[in-house]
C-alpha cells in the first residue's frame, strides 16, 4: 500500500511540475506579446513625434519669413533701404536667429524619436526574453517532472524491494 501511495504521489508531483511549467510558459507568452504591441505603440508614437517636429520646424520658418517681411516692409515704409548697413544686418540676424529656432526644433524632434525608438527596442528585447523564459520554464518543468518521477519510482521500487525481502 505504501509504495502504491508513493507511486500515486510521484505522479501527482509530476503532473503538478508540469502544470505549474505550463502556466508560467503561458504567462511568459502574454508577457512577450505585450511587449511586441508596447513595441508596435512606441514605433507609431516615435514617427509622431518626428511627423509634429518637421511641422513645428516649418511652421517656425514660416514664422520667420513673416517676421522678415514685416521688418522689410516696415523699414520700406519708412523709406530705409533693406540692401546694405544696419537694415540689412538685422535682416540677417532675423533670418540666422530663426534658422537657429527651426535647427533646434529638429534637434529635439530627433532626439525625442530616437528615445521613444530606444523604447521600442527596449519593448522587442524584453519581449524576446519572455518567449525564451515561456521555451526554459516549460523545458524545466518537465525535466523536473521527470526527475521528481524517476527519483519516485525509484523510492517506491526500493519500498517495494525491502517489502519482498522482509516477506
Amino acid at each position: 500500500m505504501g509504495t502504491a501511495l508513493m507511486i500515486g504521489g510521484t505522479l501527482l508531483s509530476g503532473a503538478g511540475q508540469i502544470a505549474s511549467a505550463n502556466a508560467q510558459s503561458q504567462a511568459a507568452k502574454y508577457n512577450a506579446e505585450v511587449q511586441r504591441q508596447n513595441a508596435q505603440l512606441a514605433d507609431r508614437q516615435a514617427k509622431n513625434v518626428l511627423d509634429a517636429g518637421t511641422r513645428e520646424e516649418q511652421k517656425q520658418k514660416a514664422m520667420t519669413s513673416q517676421l522678415m517681411a514685416k521688418q522689410q516692409a516696415a523699414m520700406a515704409a519708412n523709406g530705409v533701404d533693406t540692401t546694405f548697413g544696419t537694415p540689412l544686418d538685422l535682416m540677417v540676424d532675423t533670418a540666422k536667429q530663426g534658422a537657429i529656432d527651426a535647427l533646434t526644433i529638429r534637434t529635439n524632434a530627433y532626439r525625442n524619436y530616437d528615445d521613444v525608438r530606444n523604447q521600442a527596442v527596449s519593448y522587442r528585447n524584453q519581449s524576446a526574453l519572455y518567449d525564451m523564459e515561456a521555451k526554459n520554464s516549460r523545458t524545466a518543468g518537465i525535466l523536473g517532472a521527470f526527475g521528481s518521477m524517476a527519483s519516485g519510482f525509484g523510492g517506491a521500487y526500493s519500498n517495494y524491494v525491502k517489502m519482498k525481502s522482509i516477506h
